[in-house]
C-alpha cells in the first residue's frame, strides 16, 4: 500500500511540484521554448504585432476569416478553379495568422499560447490514472445518448407514420414498395454525397432545440478543444457550435459543429510520413480535450467519438503497437485533464464568449487575461 500512495503522490504533485529534482521535466512547456531559437518575421508581420493585441488580434481574425472560408471551399471539386483559388487564399492567410500570434509570442504580447505546463512524458499505468481521479472507461468511451436518443425516437416516429398511411389509405405493394425504396435512397444519398451531413444537421437541429444539456455540453466541449489547443500552441482557425451554424456560414453540410486549427505544419509531417513525438502529443491532447472537459464537469463523456476514433485512426496509421498506442492515450489524458482542471474557470468563461458569437482573436484575448501564474 505504501508503494501505491507513493507512485499516486508523485503523480498527482505535478500540478505542484515545481521544487523538486524533477522540476525540468515536470515544467516542460507545450512549446519547447528552451529548445527553440529566435525566429525572424516578415517586415509586415512585425509591423502588426508592434502594435500590441489591441492592434494586432483583429488583423488575425481578418486572416482567419478567410482560411475558414478557404475550409469551405475545400467542399468543391478540385477542378472549380474558384474553389482553388480560395483555398490558395486561404492557405497563405492561415500562415499569416500563425506568424503574426508567434510574433506576438516571441515579444511577450502572449503569454499563454503554447505554453502550457505539461506532465512527464513516461508511461502511466490505468491505476495511476485513477490515483488522479480518472476512470478512463467513463472518458474514452462516449455514450453520444442525446444524438442515439433522438435518433431512435426519429426511427420509430417514421415506422408509425408508414403504419398509420397503410393502415389508412390501403396502398398497393407496389406504392409502399416505392416509398421505402425513395427512403433508402435519400439516405444513401446523404451517405454519399454529404458524408451523413443531412442527418447530422437534423439530429443536431433538435437536440439543440430540445435539450439545454446538450447546448451546455457542446459549449465547454468545443471551449476546451479551442482552450487546449491554444495553450499547446496551436492556433484556433473558427469554431461554430451548432450544424445549422456552420452551414449558415460556411454553405457546406460537410462542416459540422466543431473548432478547425491552424495545423499546416502538422499536416506537412503526416504528408512525410514522419511525425515528432512534440507534434503527435499535441494532436492527442486537443483531440481528447472535448471529452476531457466533459468528464471534469459531469463525470462521463457523451459527445466526442468522432475524436476518439479520429486519434485512434491517426495511431493506426502510424503503425503503433497496442501497448504504444496505450501509452500515448494515458500520457495525453492525464496532461489533458491536469490542463483543464487548471484552467476550468476558463472554459467556463470561453464557453460563455464562444456561444456570444465572440471572434477567435476576442477568445485569445479572454485566455490571456484569465491566465494565473501557473499556465
Amino acid at each position: 500500500m505504501a508503494g501505491r500512495r507513493a507512485r499516486a503522490v508523485a503523480v498527482r504533485s505535478v500540478d505542484d511540484a515545481k521544487d523538486d529534482d524533477s522540476s525540468a521535466e515536470v515544467d516542460a512547456r507545450a512549446d519547447e521554448e528552451a529548445e527553440q531559437p529566435r525566429r525572424t518575421f516578415g517586415s509586415d508581420v512585425e509591423a502588426i504585432a508592434a502594435r500590441g493585441l489591441a492592434g494586432a488580434l483583429p488583423e488575425v481574425d481578418e486572416r482567419l476569416r478567410i482560411a475558414m472560408r478557404g475550409e469551405a471551399a475545400g467542399s468543391r471539386a478540385d477542378t472549380d478553379a474558384d474553389a482553388l483559388d480560395a483555398k490558395r487564399a486561404a492557405a497563405r492567410a492561415e500562415d499569416q495568422a500563425v506568424d503574426i500570434v508567434a510574433c506576438l509570442k516571441q515579444t511577450g504580447a502572449l503569454r499563454g499560447y503554447g505554453a502550457a505546463r505539461l506532465v512527464p512524458r513516461r508511461d502511466y499505468a490505468l491505476s495511476e490514472l485513477k490515483l488522479n481521479g480518472i476512470e478512463a472507461e467513463k472518458l474514452l468511451s462516449p455514450t453520444e445518448s442525446t444524438i442515439s436518443g433522438l435518433r431512435d425516437v426519429l426511427g420509430r416516429a417514421a415506422l408509425v407514420l408508414v403504419g398509420g398511411w397503410v393502415l389508412s389509405s390501403h396502398p398497393s405493394g407496389a406504392q409502399v414498395t416505392g416509398v421505402l425504396a425513395s427512403g433508402a435512397a435519400a439516405f444513401a444519398m446523404d451517405q454519399v454525397a454529404f458524408a451523413g451531413g443531412l442527418e447530422a444537421l437534423a439530429l443536431d437541429t433538435l437536440a439543440q432545440a430540445t435539450s439545454r444539456t446538450y447546448v451546455a455540453r457542446l459549449g465547454l466541449h468545443e471551449a476546451a478543444h479551442f482552450l487546449v489547443a491554444y495553450l499547446m500552441g496551436i492556433l484556433p482557425k473558427g469554431y461554430t457550435l451548432s450544424g445549422a451554424d456552420a452551414y449558415r456560414e460556411y454553405g457546406a453540410l460537410n462542416v459540422q459543429a466543431g473548432c478547425a486549427f491552424c495545423d499546416g505544419s502538422f499536416q506537412a509531417e503526416v504528408a512525410k510520413g514522419k511525425i515528432t513525438s512534440g507534434s503527435l502529443g499535441r494532436f492527442s491532447c486537443v483531440a481528447l480535450a472535448g471529452i476531457g472537459m466533459e468528464y471534469v464537469e459531469y463525470g462521463f463523456a457523451e459527445g466526442g467519438v468522432a475524436d476518439v476514433r479520429q486519434l485512434d485512426g491517426m495511431l493506426r496509421a502510424l503503425a503503433f503497437s497496442q501497448k504504444k498506442s496505450d501509452s500515448e492515450v494515458r500520457w495525453a489524458v492525464l496532461n489533458t485533464i491536469s490542463i483543464l482542471r487548471r484552467h476550468e474557470g476558463t472554459v467556463r468563461k470561453l464557453s460563455e464568449r464562444m456561444a456570444a458569437g465572440a471572434s477567435v482573436g476576442e477568445c485569445i484575448r479572454l485566455i490571456e487575461d484569465s491566465l494565473g501564474d501557473d499556465v
